[in-house]
């Protein structure tokens, strides 16, 4: 698992906590330290979400390059005609 994608899910996990603690707790909401926290979470999870996308997105897309080389037959061979 990415280190995006595990920062994305626990950025999520607390921006989830902190909407259930507004719920609960009213009086947090008009707190400008919580308004704050809570903005900087959201923040944080799109831009960790966004990252954690491309790179599934980069992987996912060399990993079809690669299969269709194999199914094509070709090798990947340096230059000099020696395998790496």
């Amino acid at each position: 698992m990415s280190k995006e994608l595990l920062i994305s899910l626990i950025l999520g996990t607390f921006l989830l906590g902190c909407v259930l603690l507004g719920l609960v707790q009213t009086s947090l909401l008009s707190s400008p330290f919580f308004l704050l926290f809570g903005f900087a979470i959201i923040l944080g999870q799109i831009v960790m979400a966004h990252l954690a996308f491309n790179q599934y997105k980069n992987l996912s897309v060399q990993t079809t390059k690669e299969s269709t080389k194999n199914e094509e037959g070709r090798e990947e061979r340096g230059s000099d005609g020696f395998d790496d």
